[in-house]
C-alpha cells in the first residue's frame, strides 16, 4: 500500500504545461486521499479554464493507478483563489532571482543544450511543411502532397501543428471527433485512409479560438506526437504555422524531423522570409528538402495562356544560391480551392504535384539512406 506522501511523491512527475513546473511545487494539490483503494485528489489550476486541465487529468490519473494499493482515481478540478496565485506569484519571483534565471523564458537551441528529440515511434520519415509568411498556400500543400504519396500505396499521416488555423480537416471533408485507446488518441481516416490529427477535431466548436501562450502550445505539439497512435506510418507530414515561433522552434527542437520542405509564393518579400526559415533549419540542424513556388502562375480557364500572379521573383536562382534544392512551381487553380471547400481535395491531382511528390521523396530517402516500401505491401510478402 502506497502512502500519502509516496503519491505526492510520484505527481512531481506532473508539469504544468503552462508553466512548466511540476504540480507539486506549485502547491496545485490541494488534498490528497486514500481510501479503500481509491485516490481522491482535488487539484487547482493556476489557469481558470486550462485549456490542457483535460491532460493533467489525465496524467494525475495515469501515474496514481500504477502504484500499489491504488486500483481507482478520482480527480476534482478548482482554481487557485486569488491569494493562492499572489503567493504563488511571490515564489515564482524569487526563484527567478536565487536562480537569476527566467522560468518562462524560451529553451535554447537543441545543439547548445544536448536537447534529446522524441523517438519516431514506427513512423519512417517525418517531414515538416512550413512557411516564412501566412498566405502562401502552406497547408494544400501539405494535402496535396499526402494525398499523392497515399496513391502510391504508402502509409501516410498529417499532424496539424498549426494549432491557431488549423485548416487540414477541412480540406478532408473531416468533423468526427478521435476516439481514445489505451495506445493514445486514434486519427480521424480520410476517404483514402490518410491518418489525421487536427485541433479542429479536438476544440468544442471549429469556431473556437485557440488562445494559447508559448509553453502551452510547445506541450501541445509533443502531445499531438506522442500521445497520438499513429501507429505505422510510412511518412508522417507535419503543418507548421507560419514564421519562426514558437511551434516551428518546437517541432524543429523536439520532434524527430527527417526533412522540411519550405512553401513560398513568388514575391521578392515572401523570398525575404523564406530566409529567415532556412537560416532557422540550418541553426537547429535539421535537413532541408527544398523549396516549392506556389501561385507562381494561373492557366486561362478559356484560351489555356499562363498568366502570371506575380512578377519574377528569382526563387529558382536563389534557391540555387542558398544552396537548397528548387523542388518546383505550382499554379494557382481554382478546381482546387472548390474541392478544398467542399472537403474533397483527394479528387485532386496534378502532374505539377506528382513530380514535386516524388522529388520530396527521393531527397527524404537519401537524408535518411532508408529504403522505403509501403507498409501494406511489406505485410502481404510477410
Amino acid at each position: 500500500m502506497s502512502t500519502k506522501q509516496e503519491l505526492v511523491d510520484k505527481l512531481r512527475t506532473v508539469i504544468d504545461p503552462e508553466l512548466g513546473i511540476n504540480i507539486v511545487d506549485l502547491g496545485m494539490i490541494k488534498s490528497l486521499e486514500i481510501k479503500e483503494g481509491t485516490a481522491f485528489v482535488t487539484i487547482a489550476l493556476t489557469v481558470s479554464g486550462c485549456p490542457l486541465s483535460n491532460s493533467i487529468e489525465n496524467d494525475v490519473k495515469r501515474i496514481l493507478s500504477r502504484q500499489p494499493g491504488v486500483s481507482n482515481v478520482e480527480v476534482q478540478m478548482t482554481n487557485m483563489s486569488r491569494e493562492e496565485l499572489n503567493e504563488l506569484m511571490v515564489k515564482m519571483r524569487k526563484l527567478r532571482s536565487e536562480t537569476k534565471t527566467d522560468p518562462f523564458a524560451a529553451a535554447p537551441p537543441a545543439n547548445k543544450t544536448g536537447f534529446e528529440k522524441l523517438p519516431h515511434r514506427g513512423i519512417q520519415n517525418v517531414i515538416a511543411i512550413m512557411s516564412g509568411k501566412g498566405g502562401v498556400g502552406k497547408s494544400y500543400v501539405t494535402s496535396a502532397i499526402a494525398v499523392e504519396l497515399r496513391r502510391q500505396g504508402f502509409e501516410v499521416g498529417i499532424l496539424d501543428a498549426d494549432l491557431t488555423g488549423p485548416s487540414i480537416a477541412k480540406v478532408f471533408g473531416l468533423s468526427t471527433k478521435p476516439q481514445v485507446d489505451a495506445n493514445g488518441a486514434i486519427p480521424v481516416s480520410t476517404a483514402t485512409g490518410i491518418k489525421v490529427m487536427s485541433m479542429n477535431l479536438l476544440l468544442s466548436s471549429p469556431d473556437a479560438p485557440v488562445i494559447w501562450r508559448g509553453p502551452v502550445v510547445d506541450q501541445v505539439i509533443r502531445q499531438l506526437f506522442m500521445e497520438v497512435n499513429w501507429g505505422e506510418l510510412n511518412f508522417l507530414l507535419i503543418d507548421l504555422p507560419p514564421g519562426t515561433g514558437d511551434a516551428p522552434l518546437t517541432a524543429m527542437q523536439a520532434l524527430p524531423l527527417d526533412a522540411v520542405v519550405i512553401v513560398s509564393t513568388p514575391q521578392d518579400l515572401a523570398m525575404l522570409i523564406v530566409k529567415k526559415s532556412i537560416n532557422m533549419a540550418r541553426q537547429l540542424h535539421v535537413p532541408l528538402a527544398g523549396i516549392i513556388e506556389n501561385m507562381s502562375y494561373m492557366v486561362c480557364p478559356h484560351c489555356s495562356v499562363r498568366i502570371k500572379m506575380f512578377e519574377e521573383s528569382g526563387i529558382e536562382s536563389e534557391a540555387n544560391r542558398l544552396g537548397v534544392d528548387f523542388l518546383g512551381k505550382l499554379p494557382f487553380d481554382l478546381h482546387v480551392n472548390r474541392l478544398a471547400d467542399s472537403g474533397r481535395l483527394e479528387e485532386y491531382a496534378s502532374a505539377e504535384m506528382q513530380e514535386i511528390t516524388a522529388k520530396i521523396k527521393s531527397k527524404t530517402i537519401q537524408l535518411t539512406s532508408m529504403k522505403v516500401e509501403p507498409i501494406a505491401w511489406k505485410r502481404a510478402q510477410a
